[in-house]
C-alpha cells in the first residue's frame, strides 16, 4: 500500500506539472504533448509490467510495479518542468 501510495503523490504532481505546461502552449503544441504524453503513458504501463513479470504469482509483484511507475513517473515529471522552464 505505501508504494502505491508513493505512486499516486508522484502520478498527482506529474498532472500538476503537465497541466502548468500545456497552459504555455499553442494550440498546436498542446495537441503534440498530449500524443506524447498517451505514448508515454503506454510505455510507462509496458515498462513496468516487464520490469515487475520476474515476479509473477507472488506478492511482490504490485509493490515492484508501483516502485516503478513511481521511478518512471518522476522522470517524466523532471522531463515536462524542463520544458516548462524553457517556454515560460
Amino acid at each position: 500500500m505505501c508504494a502505491h501510495r508513493e505512486y499516486k503523490a508522484a502520478d498527482a504532481e506529474l498532472n500538476k506539472v503537465y497541466g502548468r505546461l500545456a497552459g504555455v502552449l499553442d494550440e498546436e503544441d498542446k495537441a503534440s504533448l498530449k500524443e506524447s504524453e498517451l505514448a508515454w503513458i503506454k510505455y510507462r504501463d509496458s515498462t513496468c509490467v516487464f520490469e515487475s513479470s520476474q515476479y509473477k504469482g507472488g506478492t511482490m509483484r504490485g509493490m515492484i510495479e508501483s516502485f516503478c511507475l513511481t521511478r518512471v513517473t518522476k522522470s517524466r515529471t523532471a522531463e515536462l518542468k524542463d520544458q516548462y522552464e524553457l517556454r515560460r
